[in-house]
């Protein structure tokens, strides 16, 4: 089963930064990220619409310079907020990136970018529209929807997408959707997990992988 390091394992790194991406390409299979585009539509790496919950600034990342954003500092690490293509060239080959997509006029930045490098990719998003167009984009990088209500509708939704995988949200997982998105050739990739004794759930019951915030509840 593989191990998803959420945000760079953000339980235990400053999420999303250059160094949660280094310490966590040391003990996990894939790193996820989050992306949305600054004012230059370039593709940068934090969750939240606004700098402020991270960084020592204020204000919408779309209104933001892309210079802005990197000379911020995020966490107290002293580090910017990164561009995805900065994260790209920090990611080890042997590790894959999970981009979650928050916006979908992002798509074709992204797929341009990672074509540029050898990762393994896998595009995620909540919305069945981006996932669309990222299809249409380029069909041959893999996607997964992400899904936190109405499990057996995803199934369905992402199965018609072409998605390689679902990553439903941990209440939502039993036997039952395990065997369905099995069945629609979906892989399942469980989250958020802090628990290693729940990660041992998910294996014995068929997960294909966790996106966990610690190391530690990876096995």
């Amino acid at each position: 089963m593989r191990c998803i390091a959420h945000r760079g394992f953000a339980g235990l790194y400053p999420e999303n930064t250059l160094t949660a991406i280094r310490q966590a390409a040391d003990r996990a299979d894939m790193i996820e990220v989050d992306v949305r585009q600054c004012r230059s539509g370039d593709p940068v790496v934090i969750h939240d619409e606004t700098v402020d919950r991270v960084t020592d600034s204020t204000g919408a990342v779309a209104d933001i310079s892309l210079a802005t954003l990197q000379s911020m500092d995020v966490l107290g690490t002293g580090e910017g907020v990164p561009s995805l293509e900065a994260v790209l060239r920090t990611v080890p080959d042997d590790v894959g990136l999970n981009i979650e997509l928050k916006e979908r006029d992002l798509v074709e930045r992204v797929l341009e970018l990672v074509d540029e490098f050898e990762t393994e990719i896998l595009l995620s998003s909540f919305d069945v529209e981006t996932l669309a167009a990222a299809r249409d984009t380029d069909p041959s990088v893999d996607r997964a929807l992400l899904v936190d209500s109405s499990s057996e509708a995803a199934i369905e939704r992402a199965a018609s997408l072409d998605c390689a995988a679902i990553h439903p949200h941990w209440r939502l997982v039993d036997f039952a959707l395990l065997e369905r998105a099995h069945r629609s050739g979906l892989a399942v990739n469980v989250w958020p997990i802090s628990d290693p004794e729940r990660t041992v759930e998910y294996e014995k019951m068929g997960a294909d992988g966790v996106i966990v915030d610690e190391p530690a509840a990876c096995r």
